[in-house]
């Protein structure tokens, strides 16, 4: 049986946190995937736990949010994780508010 996103999130090593997306913490999650691509799209087969740092994203423009965020639960992408303290101290806001309703997005 593969992992959930609540086993990640409750896993006291990993540090996570559910920014957005709470009721989908149920998922499965076949697959964790790293990248830094501004469109990973098309190396995502449906599954992947997207992790980010946002180097080729502008994370504070809602409108590019929404999109990126569109087009990766379109794919499958399950959950969001985003890392501070590498290009932002702090999740931006446009990514919270995109990822509501949308996707499950974890930070540590």
């Amino acid at each position: 049986m593969p992992p959930t996103l609540a086993s990640l999130v409750h896993h006291s090593a990993l540090k996570l946190t559910v920014l957005a997306g709470e009721d989908k913490l149920a998922t499965p999650v076949r697959w964790a995937h790293v990248s830094e691509l501004a469109d990973p799209v098309p190396w995502m087969e449906g599954g992947e736990l997207l992790l980010i740092t946002a180097m080729k994203i502008d994370a504070e423009n809602p409108a590019a949010m929404r999109r990126y965020v569109k087009r990766l639960v379109g794919a499958g992408v399950v959950g969001l994780g985003f890392a501070v303290g590498v290009n932002y101290e702090q999740v931006p806001r446009p990514l919270i508010e995109a990822a509501e309703g949308e996707a499950c997005l974890l930070y540590t």
